[in-house]
């Protein structure tokens, strides 16, 4: 009888394309990885994946497979939710790494009367798309250049899925002070052209990727950007190197991090800062959204408009 925990270690394989980034996804090892799919694959009698020098890909079995697998996960998913959903002050969230979102879900916190159990992913927008795809996120954030906004409008309603932009904010340049431009408040583009960078994320839609949509002289450095998953690792990074990396500004009264500073890139390039959801929001959710949504309105009353200068 297959189980679900084989179905889930075949869909990540299906997903990441390799059974090491599945067995880190997991939690577990490659070997573990292998010896479950070939299992699985004896137990089918189908071969399920192409093994090669690059990776694995899906055979046609392996992904009609894929399909009725992670309708019967999500199905399990919700079952499993069911319980928590009926719970009071549960808030389930995924987002884009962000000081200024980390710093609005402490305050809604601290601001609520009695205590929220919360649920929090981290990861690049593809991840936020994919928690609140498969239930795992009631909402999700992420930061999406405005050249990318009508891909992403496309790729929700293929999945059933829908969002609302809450804030509109310019796109910057952070370095640290080892970098020759950082005493300037805007960057031009042939400034940034020779520049080394890090970059939290190379899917489609990183800010990274929509600049080179908007900037395709751009590509060739981000190309050869590093590429760290770690938040604190490139604040660090960018203060203790000459690297640069592609932000926007902190709001909710986050100042930038020791050592780093920002510079408004010209021409002027757009990201908003979008929620993700299935289902219109409702319960904790639909709180937390309201007050994100009021949080926002704050800050324009504060700042008088969206474009902040660096602090």
């Amino acid at each position: 009888m297959i189980e679900l925990k084989q179905l889930q270690f075949f869909t990540a394989c299906v997903e990441e394309g390799s059974f090491s980034r599945a067995a880190e996804v997991l939690y577990t090892s490659q070997p573990n990885i292998s010896k479950v799919i070939r299992e699985l694959e004896q137990e089918l009698g189908m071969q399920l994946f192409e093994r090669g020098g690059r990776g694995i890909s899906p055979t046609a079995d392996g992904k009609t497979l894929y399909r009725y697998a992670m309708e019967m996960l999500q199905r399990e998913q919700t079952i499993a939710d069911l319980s928590k959903s009926r719970r009071a002050n549960t808030l389930r969230l995924s987002f884009n790494q962000s000081r200024s979102m980390a710093r609005a879900i402490t305050d809604y916190r601290d601001s609520r009367p009695e205590a929220v159990d919360m649920q929090l992913l981290e990861g690049n927008t593809e991840s936020v798309l994919r928690d609140v795809e498969q239930y795992r996120s009631d909402l999700g954030f992420a930061f999406i250049m405005d050249v990318q906004m009508p891909a992403l409008y496309y790729n929700l309603q293929r999945r059933g899925m829908h969002c609302e932009v809450l804030h509109q904010t310019n796109v910057y340049v952070s370095m640290g002070e080892k970098n020759r431009y950082s005493r300037s408040r805007i960057i031009k583009v042939r400034e940034m052209l020779n520049q080394n960078y890090i970059r939290y994320s190379d899917d489609f839609f990183s800010l990274e990727n929509g600049l080179c949509s908007i900037l395709p002289v751009m590509r060739p450095a981000m190309e050869r950007a590093l590429i760290s998953t770690s938040g604190q690792v490139i604040l660090n990074l960018l203060a203790d190197t000459d690297l640069c990396n592609i932000c926007v500004m902190p709001v909710f009264a986050v100042r930038l991090y020791e050592g780093v500073r920002m510079a408004l890139i010209e021409p002027e390039i757009l990201a908003n800062h979008v929620c993700i959801f299935r289902e219109a929001p409702s319960g904790e959710a639909a709180t937390f959204l309201e007050y994100l949504r009021s949080r926002y309105r704050q800050e324009l009353r504060i700042t008088g408009n969206d474009r902040k200068e660096p602090v």
